[in-house]
Order: C-alpha cells, then sequence, then structure tokens
C-alpha cells in the first residue's frame, strides 16, 4: 500500500501529542518533517515538547522550530488548559534529537523541493509557519496536495462566543492559508468535540502500560481535568488527533464541501470561523469540512496506536 507523504506542523499541546503518536505509529504514514510553531504554549516549549517526543518514538524525523508569534498580534496561549509546560504531567525521557539548523519555513520548502510526488501539510495549531511558506515561497504551492486542518467552528467558539482558538491566534494566518487556493479539509468544533475521550477510555489506555501508553494517559488526563473543572465535564475531546485520523481512514468522518472563510474586523467575531453551509455567498467551496465522527472507531486507533508504539 502507497504510504501517505505528510508535513506535520504543530504546537504541542496535549492533544497535538495525541495526534502526533498516532502518525509515529502508522506504517501508511510517510513523514517528511515536523514543523512547530507557537500556539497552545510559548514557542520554546511547544519546540521542546516536539523535540522530545520525536526524540522518543521518531528519531529519524526532522524537526525544525518555526513562528514564536502570529503575523501581526500578541501572541495568545493556553497553559491553563495545556499546563505551562504544554503537556501538563507528561514527563518525557531526555534525548540527543537536534533540531535542523534551518528554520520551519527554511524546511517545508526544501521537503517540496526535493519530493517528486505532493505531500499532504497537516496542521494542528495557528497557521502562522503556513501563511509565512504561502508568502515566501510561492512557487511550491503547486506540490502541496492538501491542507488537513484543526481549526474553526461554525458552533461557537471555544475563546471567544465565535472563534475557535487556533483560527484567533492567527486569524490573517488562516486567511491567507484559506485562500491559497490549495484544496482544505478543515476538522472544526463540529466535529472534534465529538471526538471525546471518557475517563473509562482513559483508564483503558493507561492499563495499556509503556511509555507511549504513559504519554496517551498524562497528556489526555491534563485536558480533562481542566474540563472537570471548568465544564463540569467527565470526558475531554481530542481535537487536533482528529486530522490524523482522517489521513489514516477518512471513512470514520463525514463532511460537506462549502465556500471557508474567516473574519478579520468584526469587534466581537475576530477570528470566527465562515463555513457557508448554505451556499449563501457563492463562493467557490475550496474545503471539505468534517461534521461527523464515528467515535468508537476513533477510539480504538487510539488504543492500537499506543499498543503499536509499546512493541
Amino acid at each position: 500500500m502507497k504510504k501517505i507523504p505528510v508535513i506535520i506542523d504543530c504546537d504541542p499541546g496535549c492533544d497535538d501529542a495525541i495526534a502526533l503518536l498516532l502518525a509515529f505509529a502508522s506504517d501508511r504514514m510517510d513523514i517528511k518533517g515536523v514543523t512547530v510553531s507557537a500556539g497552545n504554549v510559548n514557542i520554546n516549549n511547544t519546540t521542546e515538547n516536539a523535540r522530545k517526543l520525536v526524540g522518543a518514538f521518531k528519531p529519524e524525523l526532522k524537526i525544525a522550530k518555526g513562528c514564536e508569534k502570529p503575523l501581526f498580534k500578541t501572541i495568545v496561549t493556553a497553559p491553563e488548559v495545556h499546563g505551562e509546560s504544554g503537556l501538563g504531567s507528561v514527563r518525557l525521557p531526555e534525548t540527543d534529537k537536534k533540531l535542523e539548523g534551518i528554520t520551519a519555513i527554511e524546511l517545508i520548502a526544501e521537503i517540496l523541493k526535493e519530493s517528486e510526488e505532493k505531500i499532504n501539510i497537516v496542521i494542528t495549531g495557528p497557521m502562522t509557519n503556513i501563511a509565512v511558506f504561502l508568502m515566501v515561497y510561492p512557487e511550491l504551492k503547486s506540490k502541496i496536495e492538501k491542507f488537513i486542518i484543526m481549526g474553526g467552528s461554525s458552533i461557537g467558539g471555544n475563546v471567544t462566543p465565535s472563534a475557535e482558538f487556533n483560527i484567533y491566534v492567527d486569524a490573517e494566518a488562516a486567511d491567507i492559508v484559506f485562500k491559497s487556493g490549495v484544496d482544505i479539509v478543515l476538522c472544526p468544533l463540529d466535529v472534534t468535540m465529538k471526538a471525546f475521550v471518557t475517563e473509562k477510555e482513559l483508564g483503558e489506555i493507561r492499563n495499556i502500560g509503556g511509555l507511549a501508553s504513559e504519554v496517551a494517559y498524562g497528556a489526555i488526563k491534563t485536558s480533562l481535568d481542566f474540563y472537570k473543572e471548568f465544564y463540569q465535564k467527565s470526558e475531554v475531546p481530542m481535537h487536533d488527533p482528529c486530522t490524523i485520523a482522517y489521513l489514516l481512514n477518512s471513512e470514520l468522518f463525514k463532511g460537506e464541501r462549502v465556500f471557508l472563510g474567516t473574519e478579520l474586523k468584526g469587534e466581537f467575531t475576530y477570528g470566527e470561523t465562515i463555513i457557508d453551509y448554505r451556499n449563501k455567498f457563492g463562493q467557490e467551496k475550496n474545503a471539505l469540512v468534517l461534521t461527523e465522527i464515528d467515535r468508537a472507531g476513533f477510539i480504538t486507533l487510539i488504543k492500537k496506536t499506543v499498543e503499536t508504539l509499546n512493541k
């Protein structure tokens, strides 16, 4: 079976860590590189988390540090959800894994230039790195198969009443990506809020044992503790892993092709995602927006990931 070529642009982040584990465990995934942005926490912490995750599970991969702040505004982070480090109680082993001596933007360009096939780019954080890449290397856009993005919402936001976190952190970058002409698969809150893990399922993940189990348990529990305290919920959505799950098994999802945009000027709606389900704008449909998930299949995938990485 042909492998899926992919670059993963992330901001680990508890749910980013689960997304990376899913990718690392799959023999169907040809990971060309991992690039890191600021987002869930500051760039130094997201980069260190990504470096240690790669070092622990996939040390042959190239990894590069990207943009430390959005294009035009002050960085917004979420340590209340992910802990100050970005991975809560997770303690990853020390590693001698080195970062590439070039920026994330340069690494993306290098990978695309050298590739004889189009490459998918998964984005699980703010889209700053990708927006800068598109502005600096527009001639390489044709080498991208599609963007698979966790971001946006048509059901209300999780950082403002209207805006989802990844889009809100750098809506101008999202606007550049959405208008790039590259095909998009969007995993908004509409579907990711349905991709939740229960306390019981978290216990089952822990009982698998091994390093991958410890990482998955610690990352998910950190987010679950936040949901318990602030929302009185005993289950927690795993947003970012939906991107990798879609690439590995698109049949787990249902979605609809629509016009996708973002709001940049509204006093109360900055960062709101425009998902035109009713085709009110009559614009070209530039994205497949996912709306439904087979949650049981998703949980099975997470458990199999942990088991595979512990072999």
